[in-house]
């Protein structure tokens, strides 16, 4: 592939790129360019975001994917519903014979979702088992749970629809979480995987899940933070920002041939 080398971000559920901004800067330092659309439904009223789908954001990463596609060497980046819109473009690349990334990104991206949060505990406790029954999301199309805490907010900075958990996103997340799992031992680029071990809704089992299936070299990590702020925020959060942004940027580098990549299975 002839061109400069490029990294398509896709950032989290119910946010903006925004949270995306450290690694982002640090990819741009390392002259990575960069993109990082804004999901639909996102950045607008709860009304369209509600009104959103997996299927709709899924079909914008990978239309934004195909028109990188024989530009350079791609790098995806992925934070929570990214991760999966990443694995998504890499499963179709497979399917379809198209370019494949030359590494895969991936920040606080569960594969499984029977988790706990204080705000949700029988929510994400029955999540699994709501997964397969096509009612729940109609009865229940929206949880409301309590705004962050101010100093949740100092710690991991975050701007969107913190309030509102739609039901149907989280159920449609965990059906493709499903579908790709079978997918990650076909993946042979590289990968990176980064977490905060307090993460409620990524716990650190996920990031075993990711280093034992993936199907090709892995560099894993689980971040300890002192403030039990802001566990799923790893891209954001002032004790892991920092780190994350090095190693996106250090990550790239190996990639793309310009050093060593040093992680191992």
């Amino acid at each position: 592939m002839n061109g400069a080398p490029f990294c398509l971000a896709l950032h989290g559920l119910g946010g903006t790129p925004e949270e995306l901004r450290s690694p982002l800067a640090a990819l741009e330092a390392a002259g990575v360019r960069t993109e990082a659309p804004l999901l639909p439904g996102h950045g607008a009223s709860e009304a369209a975001y509600l009104a959103s789908s997996y299927a709709d954001w899924r079909a914008l990463a990978l239309e934004r994917y195909r028109a990188r596609c024989g530009g350079g060497p791609i790098l995806l980046l992925g934070y929570s519903l990214g991760g999966l819109l990443a694995l998504e473009i890499v499963r179709r690349a497979l399917r379809l014979g198209l370019p494949l990334p030359v590494g895969l990104i991936v920040l606080s991206t569960p594969l499984s979702f029977a988790v706990r949060t204080r705000e949700a505990r029988f929510f994400f406790r029955a999540l699994p088992l709501l997964a397969r029954l096509p009612l729940p999301g109609r009865l229940f199309p929206a949880l409301r749970c309590p705004p962050r805490s101010a100093a949740s907010r100092e710690v991991a900075p975050w701007r969107g629809f913190e309030t509102c958990l739609s039901l149907r996103h989280v159920l449609e997340m965990e059906r493709a979480s499903r579908k790709l799992r079978p997918w990650l031992g076909r993946c042979r680029m590289p990968l990176l995987f980064m977490q905060l071990r307090h993460d409620d809704r990524c716990p650190p089992a996920n990031a075993a899940q990711w280093l034992e299936n993936w199907g090709g070299p892995a560099l894993v990590e689980v971040l300890t933070a002192r403030s039990g702020h802001g566990g799923h925020l790893v891209p954001t959060h002032a004790e892991s920002r920092d780190i994350v942004a090095a190693r996106v940027a250090d990550f790239a580098r190996s990639a793309l041939g310009l050093a060593t990549f040093g992680g191992h299975r």
